[in-house]
């Protein structure tokens, strides 16, 4: 059994002292779930690894990078692994995290876990799947037949039946078609919505997809826009021996 600690959309600022939606400050948020986790480098939630799944970055600053790696390194003792989200489409996400991204096609093994990531990127804030880095993603998995799979990327794939809808992909049923080609991707985790979503994809076997809080300000699941009353948050994503995925939702 594997435990990963799952954040997203950390959307951290130049200046530490800046508060966002709800007047949450998503460097103090992100500082207290990580005190939280790693409080005297215990690792609380034992946990083997931190996944962010992207817009780590606020305001698309150098410095907004500098201040996530500056709180992983002082809180964490464990590896951590991050994708882009839209909000990181800016040449510091590369310059700052380009060694600890986790590129189509060039998985990280946690023993009989592999895991992916898929970038989503696209114009604005919605996202796009590219055929390429399908491929890439396959290949990879074909390498590593015998472990079980797990895929990260920022955005959600079906709808969420809110107003984030407009900032979906512009082409899920590309990635529906794809998933359905691979028996060995057993979960999938995103962010982008600021709310913990649940859904199961697939039409032969059926594969859990966990969306996570926001480690700042919480998105209301409603038909326009508005922010919700929920504390930040992360979530302990479980990875069994069996190739189940679980999850426990974690909040400030």
């Amino acid at each position: 059994m594997i435990r990963l600690l799952h954040l997203s959309d950390c959307h951290l600022f130049a200046d530490v002292s800046r508060s966002g939606y709800g007047q949450v400050n998503p460097f103090s948020s992100l500082k207290s779930l990580l005190k939280r986790a790693f409080a005297n480098k215990v690792n609380h939630f034992g946990v083997e690894a931190i996944v962010v799944t992207g817009d780590i970055s606020g305001d698309n600053s150098a410095q907004s990078y500098h201040h996530f790696l500056s709180l992983v390194a002082h809180f964490s003792p464990v590896p951590f692994f991050v994708i882009p989200g839209n909000h990181d489409d800016n040449p510091y996400f590369q310059e700052f995290l380009g060694d600890v991204t986790l590129a189509p096609g060039k998985s990280v093994a946690l023993r009989n876990w592999q895991i992916h990531g898929l970038d989503t990127r696209g114009k604005g804030a919605s996202g796009k799947v590219c055929s390429q880095q399908l491929a890439n993603i396959s290949d990879d998995v074909t390498q590593h037949s015998s472990a079980f799979h797990l895929l990260c990327l920022h955005h959600h794939i079906r709808p969420s039946n809110s107003w984030m809808d407009k900032h979906a992909l512009v082409n899920p049923s590309d990635l529906l078609h794809w998933l359905n080609t691979q028996r060995l991707i057993r979960g999938i985790i995103h962010g982008h919505v600021h709310y913990p979503i649940f859904d199961e994809l697939g039409e032969e076997h059926k594969v859990p997809v966990f969306g996570a809080p926001s480690t700042c300000w919480q998105w209301a699941m409603t038909s326009e826009f508005g922010v919700s009353e929920l504390t930040p948050g992360g979530q302990i994503i479980t990875l069994h021996d069996t190739g189940a995925v679980t999850r426990h939702i974690e909040r400030l």
